[in-house]
């Protein structure tokens, strides 16, 4: 058992985030009593619009008031009318951007996998002042890409990554990357035909890790990408990899504190499970499960390690660990400057997504919460343990950090009991707001109701303000 999380909690006084939450898309209510897929949580913003792209429904919202702007859309009738011919066999793990210097006034980029089949992809036009994101305004395109699962998307000046977990010929999944340059991608609709698209892997994982994760940097150059990965065999390194026209020109690994991954099919901690034998709530990511971050200096990624590596044990408990990497300027390696944890007993933190605004400012990690019988189930107590949507606050030092961590929306109820065994995530996102300098956006879930059949889930869209570093 490794306890190694409780000393570095506490901002200096004063810190008070803004954070405004409104109430996102909600599953359909069958699926979320009898599937065990979960929602993926994700979208991004722009100057007037909040974007939502889930696992079941595209959504758009009034960015100053949070109100739906109608209608919300099927996640597979957004690509019929994104011109994608139907033959749709299911879409799954969604991710959405908005890039404020794409075209000549910002543009939208949607990437969904036909699981095991083809990525779409679909933009808007890069001509439009007011970068529209309603539902007629995308133009979409497909290409093959079998055995696909878990997307993965990354960009930089030049090229668009799009990485996934490969199943088809291998006995486990295996990284795989599409590269496709960002003219193209980014044209409406994509250029995605044979020869605009180019492939890297399957890799073997004992060297790349797992999830191998394209890094989002605006500023960088593209002459060389970056995709960063957890090796979760020997557990004390991250991989990364350099790559330079659609080919691995270099690749090695970090040596980081060893860490445990996450047990196998983890039951998430709930305050009604006194016993710890009754959740259905389970977590089992050990990857990197949103994008790392870059500003051309730096990268920061943030992954989900465990106390123990026995999850039936009552005190193994879940935390997040996150990473700066500072990037050499002349080989364009990585290395580690600083890392930390997220997390403190009787609780579970967990599904990481990681954004900064500058190693010596602050650094926002969005997590699920939950906690233990020992904790509180009202949702207004800031040890509130109902499965809830929090971020932390991060703050380097010279030879340290602190952070603090805040509520987006707690859970509503301390008993959530799908009936059948379910994922929580598999992901969440965070961006910056393109008009606003200190303010991010996350995109998170949370618990609205319990009981046996009567449990319900939805997502929560944040806003955080951060005060001046």
């Amino acid at each position: 058992m490794t306890d190694m999380w409780e000393a570095r909690r506490g901002a200096p006084k004063g810190l008070v985030p803004k954070i405004t939450a409104y109430t996102g898309a909600s599953r359909p209510v069958d699926l979320q009593q009898d599937s065990a897929t979960p929602p993926d949580p994700n979208g991004a913003v722009n100057a007037n619009y909040i974007v939502e792209f889930t696992n079941d429904f595209f959504s758009i919202y009034d960015k100053a008031t949070g109100t739906l702007v109608p209608p919300r859309t099927e996640a597979k009738t957004f690509w019929l009318y994104a011109g994608i011919p139907d033959g749709i066999w299911g879409v799954v793990d969604p991710r959405l951007l908005f890039i404020p210097d794409a075209g000549r006034y910002g543009q939208w980029l949607a990437v969904q996998l036909d699981l095991g089949n083809r990525v779409l992809m679909a933009t808007t036009s890069p001509d439009d002042p007011l970068t529209d994101p309603r539902i007629r305004k995308w133009k979409g395109s497909a290409f093959d890409f079998l055995g696909n699962d878990f997307t993965m998307l990354g960009y930089d000046a030049r090229w668009v990554y799009i990485g996934t977990n490969a199943a088809i010929g291998q006995p486990t999944r295996v990284p795989k990357i599409a590269v496709i340059p960002r003219s193209k991608a980014l044209a409406w609709p994509p250029q995605v035909g044979p020869g605009d698209v180019k492939f890297i892997g399957p890799l073997p994982p004992q060297d790349y890790g797992s999830n191998l994760y394209p890094v989002i940097d605006p500023s960088g150059d593209g002459t060389v990408g970056l995709a960063i990965g957890i090796d979760n065999i020997g557990k004390n390194h991250l991989t990364w990899s350099l790559i330079s026209n659609g080919t691995i020109v270099g690749h090695d690994k970090i040596e980081v504190p060893a860490f445990y991954t996450v047990p196998p099919d983890y039951v998430i901690k709930q305050p009604y499970d006194q016993n710890g034998n009754l959740s259905r709530i389970i977590y089992n990511n050990e990857g990197v499960v949103a994008a790392p971050m870059g500003d051309g200096s730096n990268i920061w990624v943030a992954h989900t390690i465990s106390s123990s590596p026995v999850g039936k044990d009552p005190q193994t408990h879940l935390g997040v660990r996150w990473y700066r990497l500072a990037i050499d300027p002349v080989s364009r390696r990585p290395s580690l400057a600083k890392c930390g944890v997220i997390g403190y007993q009787e609780y579970d933190f967990f599904n990481p997504s990681i954004l900064s605004f500058g190693k010596d400012d602050y650094t926002i990690v969005s997590v699920s919460r939950s906690g233990n019988a020992w904790t509180s189930s009202h949702p207004g107590s800031p040890d509130c343990g109902n499965i809830g949507a929090y971020v932390a606050v991060v703050r380097e030092t010279s030879d340290d950090f602190w952070y603090e961590v805040f509520a987006l929306r707690s859970g509503q109820a301390n008993n959530y009991i799908p009936n059948v065994k379910q994922r929580w995530g598999d992901y969440l996102t965070i961006c910056r707001d393109p008009t606003s300098p200190r303010t991010a956006w996350i995109f998170n879930q949370c618990v609205t109701q319990g009981g046996q059949s009567t449990s319900l889930n939805c997502d929560v869209i944040a806003r955080i303000e951060l005060p001046p570093a």
